[in-house]
């Protein structure tokens, strides 16, 4: 008989033998199934928000912002320096020659969720009539417009789905009194949902701030950039930063992938290493219940290889039964569900990549977990094994 026919033999003479042993095995796919649960929910978070971050996201726009200004709200660009943005060279132009760009005022304005009652805080965006033509994603679906020189404003449908009272005819406490919340817009089901838009000067009035926060543009190309960054940044007067809307978001979104993938790491280490030791205590337990068994074999002729490899596909098999659970669990409890970070509204995405990455990190797991078990069950002494009761 062949090598591999031997050993899938031996193999499967395991596996068949594995709802003999269902209180023992249980162990790994349990521990497997919450190892990889957890690190898929908590990956679930970076993942949902890139891809919310980045729905709408072009590089045919930019985003000129204060220098060194780490968000939006932290961001104050002088009126004068806005035109000076509006009108540089790459900016794409209108039918009658106007500049396809817009100032916005970015601040926040505290709301309570509805799934847990708590306090979390939602962008309120001041933006003018030519963010529609900039963003033509932007759709208004009920209600009507908000006008200037009123406190009403518009709410994202994310939000409104996310936080108490954004009803249309609600009101919000922003500065100088309640505003009317007039209608509901989309955004191609990006984070641009999650705000509330009023009109930009009203606003700023509001707040008390006589400076825009940033300036978005519409570039002639997406090659234009190159030129209109370098018009803008060797201009003497300007302090800013320029990037690409696409740019721009990945930065923002850096910082907060970069935490979560340090949780999914730390969290996926220890609980990793626990579930590492149950597998070795599963598997030396199924290598003493199996002793009589492995002699057997190796008395009538197959090798102490197969019998490692065989050790090893059983524990493999449990490992990834177990993270197959874990990433469905995942995905039916987290995939689509809103959550709500630094005041953008997010679906959660559990995606076939992250599942993979779970069961990837489950072979790991069974690999290591059947290693020493695989070791001393082909160095078993044959006549002692088969003395064994």
């Amino acid at each position: 008989m062949s090598f591999l026919a031997n050993l899938f033999t031996v193999a499967g003479i395991g596996l068949r033998s594995l709802p003999q042993r269902k209180a023992t095995s249980s162990v790994i796919v349990i521990g497997m199934a919450c190892v990889v649960g957890v690190v898929v929910s908590v990956m679930s978070l970076s993942t949902g928000f890139l891809a919310s971050a980045s729905a709408a996201a072009k590089p045919d726009r930019a985003i000129v912002r204060a220098r060194g200004a780490i968000g939006l709200g932290s961001s104050v660009l002088p009126r004068d320096n806005a035109l000076t943005v509006m009108d540089a060279p790459g900016v794409k132009r209108d039918a009658q020659g106007v500049p396809i760009a817009a100032p916005n005022f970015y601040a926040s304005v505290p709301l309570t969720k509805k799934d847990d009652g708590l306090e979390a805080f939602l962008v309120t965006e001041g933006i003018t009539p030519r963010e529609f033509i900039l963003r033509p994603e932007i759709k208004l679906v009920e209600g009507r417009m908000f006008e200037p020189a009123v406190h009403e404003v518009i709410v994202g449908r994310a939000a409104q789905g996310e936080f108490v009272g954004l009803e249309i005819g609600a009101t919000v406490s922003l500065p100088e009194g309640e505003w009317k919340i007039v209608g509901v817009f989309t955004s191609t089901g990006g984070i641009g949902e999650s705000a509330l838009l009023g009109d930009v000067d009203t606003l700023l009035a509001a707040f008390r701030r006589p400076q825009y926060s940033t300036v978005g543009v519409q570039l002639e190309s997406a090659a234009a950039f190159d030129t209109f960054k370098a018009a803008l940044t060797s201009n003497p007067s300007l302090q800013i930063d320029v990037q690409r809307e696409s740019e721009f978001v990945a930065s923002q979104a850096e910082g907060l992938l970069r935490f979560l993938k340090t949780i999914a790491l730390a969290l996926g280490t220890i609980m990793g290493l626990g579930a590492l030791v149950g597998a070795l205590n599963t598997m030396y337990v199924a290598v003493g219940t199996r002793t009589q068994e492995i002699a057997t074999l190796r008395a009538i002729g197959f090798s102490p290889l197969t019998v490692v490899v065989s050790v090893f596909a059983e524990a493999l098999a449990l490992a990834v039964a177990g993270a197959l659970i874990g990433g469905t669990v995942a995905w039916a409890a987290f995939d689509g569900r809103a959550h709500t970070i630094g005041g953008s509204v997010f679906n959660l995405s559990v995606t076939p990549g992250l599942v993979a990455l779970g069961v990837g990190m489950a072979c790991v797991v069974g690999l290591l977990g059947g290693l020493f078990p695989a070791i001393r069950a082909a160095r078993m002494p044959i006549v002692d094994a088969l003395r064994a009761t």
